[in-house]
């Protein structure tokens, strides 16, 4: 009860109304978003809440802090974790001392970092690659390349902006600057209200999510969240920490319905530290050659007992739990988890489910070092032949700009995707991952797809971050044979 209570206390208080703060968000890709799942799933973040993203800097700061605090009381904790911990603070120091977890003068009022984490990507591909979560970005055969970086401020922790444009270009031309991501933010007490361009991924899958995922581009939306979580009062203080949001995004031109309207809303709740639950649901509507809309039908859609013939609907539920061992095993930890939609047509259950199911094992022979991942994610309706993510009127789909917003397989497929990531030092992490998509199989006509990657991070200096990946595809749907991807980014640090 005792560790209960201290869960409690550490995921809300931060998000009292009286301290409410607005923060940018810290992008999907991010390596802190690894870095406080490694933590988490080691012990040492009870109240983290990571299937609802992106998280906002404050909130990414409140995880770390309790990491920090968690791990001077933990005995013999291996040295891997202290230098993770230390390279977080580092990086999110601003926000800690508004906190009050670093000692530093803080007025409140004003802060602008004009340059932030500018980058250079490098890109190699024998053919044109179709490479899933990269917020829609589309690479061609040859030499591609990236650069980049951010602008963001705050004034008086009440509004807040974040810019990332990026130049993109590749040997065959089509040169070209574009804004990857551009809000700004308003706060309105514990709730905050965002505009502009930005991801979404819900659920806790790492390489995929039935619903909301970064594999599409990010989208121009509104949206209304409360970034930290709260505690509901009456009984529903049972539900644990709170979080909440809602968004209203136009889609594309070029689709069956011109600038058709997608919205959804989410709710994860934390009501127990070893236990994370989430519900979400989804509709696309509108765009032109339908009715016009006012403000109500924006609303209808989202709580209608059932779908209607004029709008696209989809609704799931989440979950993980996280078991710890025994201290005289092999493992720290076993984190189960689970993420599963329906097209929402049948009262107020959705049915057609598709599914993605995740083990997790945590500190493989309890170094700090090594962890594993296997996820398996399947959309396959006996009887109804790639029915998930399509629709009878939106025939584009559950698309946004030709990519599936959901998970990358898209309809009619299954996908097992393995990961082991070792830590070789504190500075240098290794990831080497296997992913088998089966596509088309109900119908008789299956193909199959074998990928194999290895990623490499180093953090050389405080200053400078390099990434560098391989990537092996074995296809039989495409006619050029085996296809080869190389890469290489360096970051730098301000």
């Amino acid at each position: 009860m005792r560790r209960i209570a201290v869960f409690l206390i550490l995921s809300v208080l931060p998000s009292l109304p009286s301290r409410a703060s607005v923060s940018t968000n810290v992008p999907l890709g991010h390596w802190s978003y690894g870095a406080v799942e490694k933590l988490a799933n080691y012990g040492l973040i009870d109240s983290a809440m990571l299937a609802t993203k992106p998280l906002s800097r404050l909130e990414m700061a409140r995880h770390v802090a309790e990491a920090k605090d968690a791990l001077e009381q933990t005995e013999d904790a291996p040295e891997i974790l202290a230098a993770l911990v230390e390279r977080l603070t580092r990086e999110y120091s601003g926000e800690l001392v508004q906190l009050g977890v670093l000692d530093s003068s803080y007025d409140g009022t004003t802060c602008f970092k004009p340059l932030e984490d500018p980058y250079v990507k490098y890109l190699y591909a024998k053919h044109m690659p179709d490479l899933e979560n990269r917020r829609g970005d589309v690479f061609q055969s040859g030499s591609n390349y990236r650069a980049g970086l951010a602008s963001r401020g705050t004034l008086f922790d009440t509004f807040a902006f974040y810019l990332h444009p990026e130049y993109a270009g590749s040997g065959e031309g089509g040169n070209d600057v574009e804004l990857i991501e551009g809000y700004g933010k308003v706060g309105l007490g514990p709730l905050e209200l965002e505009a502009g361009r930005d991801s979404l991924w819900w659920g806790p899958g790492q390489h995929g999510s039935i619903l909301m995922s970064n594999n599409a581009r990010p989208f121009d939306m509104l949206k209304i969240s409360n970034p930290g979580p709260i505690l509901l009062p009456w009984v529903f203080r049972a539900l644990g920490p709170v979080k909440a949001e809602w968004f209203l995004a136009r889609l594309e031109a070029d689709r069956d319905f011109p600038h058709a309207d997608l919205s959804g809303i989410r709710l994860n709740i934390k009501p127990h530290p070893l236990v994370e639950l989430g519900a979400s649901r989804v509709v696309v509507f509108g765009g032109q050659g339908q009715p016009s809309l006012g403000l109500f039908d924006y609303i209808k859609p989202l709580v209608a007992a059932h779908e209607e013939a004029e709008n696209n609907q989809l609704a799931g539920f989440d979950g993980s739990v996280l078991v710890p061992l025994p201290k005289n095993g092999l493992l720290r930890s076993v984190k189960l988890y689970a993420d599963a939609a329906g097209e929402d047509e049948a009262g107020l259950m959705p049915t057609k489910w598709g599914d993605l199911l995740g083990v997790q094992f945590n500190d493989i022979l309890k170094t700090g070092r090594t962890d594993f991942r296997i996820e398996y994610a399947d959309d396959i309706v006996p009887g109804y032949p790639s029915v998930f993510y399509t629709h009878s009127l939106y025939t584009s789909g559950y698309t946004y700009d030709g990519r599936v917003i959901g998970h990358f397989m898209g309809p009619e497929s299954r996908d097992l995707f393995m990961q082991l990531s070792h830590y070789l030092t504190s500075d240098l992490i290794v990831d080497v991952a296997y992913d088998r998509h089966t596509h088309g199989t109900s119908d008789g006509t299956r193909t199959t797809a074998n990928i194999y990657e290895l990623g490499v991070t180093y953090f050389p200096s405080q200053n400078w971050q390099i990434t560098g990946g391989y990537r092996f595809e074995q296809r039989d749907d495409r006619a050029d044979g085996d296809n080869h991807v190389v890469e290489v980014g360096l970051i730098r640090k301000f």
